[in-house]
């Protein structure tokens, strides 16, 4: 049988894992909570180094994907269930790396599974994500390359996939959008939120005093606030 993805009813690896990228991280967050549920976290005491690490890495990667999607023209840097781009975006952090969406992702992923405050399962959930969004910047790279041809050919050529080349930057065309940036990250934001309590709540286990149980609620409360409050922020903004 061939494997051929240009074949009818075919579809690359990379596609695939692309298609259902929203859905990748639930493999690993599922692993994560049994771990918890199995005693295998630090004790709460130790384990908060690890957790304000994890939220510092995941607000770093929030950071870039914002950056990253307030500064893109329209057609770019979006959520589609398809390879979709109306132009080639080269400038502002395009213009040190190629795929600072998925260097975020990464971050957000590496950070929120450091926050469950297990190491060994943080770590496996790291590679994980790294070999996830691997794939996914590849089969991107090939969809830009028949999409822009040399000029797709060029920019990469000069431009690291991930690891920034700062000597590189080009001033972005457009200035930063934070409405823009709100509406496409308030789910993310709510995400680590909500499973940085998750984990904390499973971390606790029966051992959680009332006063851990009161705060839990509160931040979640709080959380779930943020979250709908945003959403309805968004819904009345012109797209």
């Amino acid at each position: 049988m061939s494997d051929d993805p240009s074949e009818p009813g075919k579809q690359s690896l990379g596609a695939s894992v692309f298609r259902w990228r929203s859905y990748s991280p639930l493999l690993a967050i599922l692993g994560l909570a049994l771990g918890l549920r199995r005693g295998l976290a630090l004790p709460l005491p130790a384990a908060g180094w690890l957790v304000a690490a994890g939220l510092g890495l995941a607000a770093v990667g929030l950071a870039l994907r914002a950056y990253a999607v307030g500064l893109s023209p329209a057609g770019t840097s979006g959520r589609h269930r398809k390879q979709h781009a109306a132009l080639l975006n080269t400038f502002g952090i395009y213009s040190v790396m190629r795929h600072p969406l998925y260097v975020g992702n990464v971050l957000i992923w590496s950070g929120v599974s450091l926050a469950s405050g297990w190491p060994l399962g943080a770590a496996v959930s790291t590679v994980v994500g790294a070999v996830v969004f691997g794939i996914i910047s590849r089969e991107e790279d090939v969809f830009l390359a028949g999409r822009f041809g040399s000029e797709f050919a060029e920019w990469a050529a000069a431009t690291p996939r991930f690891w920034p080349r700062f000597a590189l930057w080009r001033t972005a065309r457009r200035p930063l959008l934070l409405s823009k940036a709100a509406r496409s990250e308030y789910s993310t934001l709510h995400s680590i939120g909500l499973l940085t309590l998750i984990f904390w709540r499973l971390r606790s286990g029966t051992e959680a005093t009332f006063e851990l149980s009161s705060w839990w609620w509160l931040l979640l409360a709080a959380n779930t606030i943020l979250y709908c409050g945003i959403r309805l922020w968004r819904r009345r903004q012109p797209l």
